[in-house]
């Protein structure tokens, strides 16, 4: 009979293999996510014990929750303007499939439904208030009697691809199953995820009993992204690494293991802006494969850095950003020639520091920006936060529980690390276009 391994969100699979590994899902998990799982493939009656060792083995897999597979995801581009583009295809292929087959046939053709509709249908289904009972009397029904809860058999006619003649379908899960069959297993799962109900399910890649019977070896499965999957975040300094490292711990411990550092530490031939461009042009000269993103400060020399940078016609893996503009910064205390005034700060004086929390009780009372130098390209002054080192240390100084324990201001990070993401899910969909 051989061995099956699935990828499986309750108890819908998504992808599966017999009797090999299949394709490699290591990545959608992380290190935490190797737990036991039951297995309908174990014979329970031949354990006495629940810590048997063979039994603990056999029932070794990797879970997560759907919430946290979907990031991980969109950092592979599998968003849904990209599912959009694979829904389209499939559409098409299918209408020109089903034109050809009505020479043969006395019935008309049905056009695909736009994507739009494909995905209000999928926001209906609530996986876990799905039967998965096995029906003995499936062979005489229409699979669309099994999706009464959110589809008929016009619709589901108009599904891509969709044949009820050769639906294997036996239950309301398996109809989900079938539905889902024309598109990639992973965007199967993202679409899933936009019933809010779904979100909480187990994402699950059982492998035990595969190995457990012969058919793989157990270093085969390995989490975490791969190196190719990984995004390099080079930055202007030392110091940036260290806050952004330590925020995305804090607030994206499930997409950790995608991003990498440039370490700008003193003496490093690439630290500080100017360089930091030079490098972003050798890097793109010498046509680096890396998922890069370079990342300015957002202040008068980030500014100018940013649009020199933008000059470089950057390949499709490499994108440049600034760190975002904020409210918060929109009048900010600030000092120079001309005294002492609130301004807008945005562009002009906006270092990773400036995201901290600012005002803490063992801190400057009023965080103040001191202007310094002109730059002539952007006709705007250069400005610095004072005592910028006090911020960092008292940041650095946490863990990441501690900052979430505690009434730390994490709000401004949010938007640096919400920053980063979006611009890496846009590295990785400009691979897929």
């Amino acid at each position: 009979m051989g061995t099956e391994i699935t990828l499986s969100i309750d108890k819908i699979d998504v992808c599966w293999s017999k009797n090999h590994m299949g394709i490699d899902h290591g990545f959608l998990f992380q290190s935490d996510d190797r737990k036991r799982l039951k297995s309908d493939q174990v014979n329970y009656d031949y354990y006495e014990s629940k810590d048997n060792p063979d039994l603990i083995k056999m029932e070794m897999g990797f879970t997560k929750p759907l919430r946290d597979v979907v990031p991980r995801l969109e950092l592979m581009g599998v968003t849904l303007d990209q599912i959009r583009l694979e829904y389209e295809h499939a559409a098409a292929d299918s209408y020109e499939t089903r034109k050809q087959l009505e020479e043969s046939s006395l019935e008309k053709v049905i056009s695909c439904m736009p994507f739009d509709d494909f995905l209000d249908i999928i926001k209906l289904i609530d996986i876990g208030n799905l039967d998965g009972s096995y029906d003995n009397d499936n062979i005489d029904k229409d699979p669309a009697e099994y999706g009464a809860k959110f589809i008929d058999v016009n619709t589901l006619k108009a599904i891509p691809h969709y044949d009820s003649y050769d639906a294997m379908v036996y239950s309301e899960q398996s109809l989900v199953s079938h539905i889902l069959d024309f598109l990639r297993p992973y965007s199967a799962l993202r679409l899933l995820a936009e019933n809010e109900n779904n979100i909480h399910q187990e994402v699950k890649w059982q492998y035990g009993p595969l190995v457990e019977n012969g058919w793989a070896d157990v270093s085969m499965f390995q989490p975490c992204a791969r190196r190719k999957q990984k995004f390099l975040i080079v930055t202007e300094g030392h110091t940036d690494v260290e806050i952004i490292d330590l925020a995305i711990r804090t607030l994206r411990p499930q997409i950790y293991d995608y991003f990498s550092f440039i370490d700008m530490t003193e003496g490093h031939p690439f630290g500080g802006t100017g360089n930091l461009q030079k490098f972003a042009k050798g890097l793109a000269q010498m046509d680096v494969h890396n998922q890069t993103l370079f990342l300015y400060d957002n202040d008068t020399e980030g500014l100018s850095a940013l649009k020199n940078t933008n000059k470089l016609n950057l390949p499709s893996n490499m994108k440049v950003a600034m760190l975002p503009d904020l409210d918060e910064f929109k009048s900010f205390q600030t000092i120079g020639p001309s005294g002492e005034n609130k301004m807008d700060i945005n562009g002009k004086a906006v270092a990773i520091e400036c995201y901290l929390d600012l005002f803490r009780s063992e801190l400057p009372d009023v965080p103040v920006i001191r202007w310094s130098g002109y730059k002539g390209d952007v006709k705007q002054y250069q400005g610095a936060l004072v005592a910028k080192e006090k911020y960092t240390k008292k940041f650095l100084s946490h863990s990441p529980n501690q900052l979430l324990g505690s009434d730390y201001d994490l709000s401004k990070l949010e938007r640096v690390v919400d920053t980063l993401y979006q611009k890496c899910v846009a590295i990785a969909c400009s691979a897929k276009s």
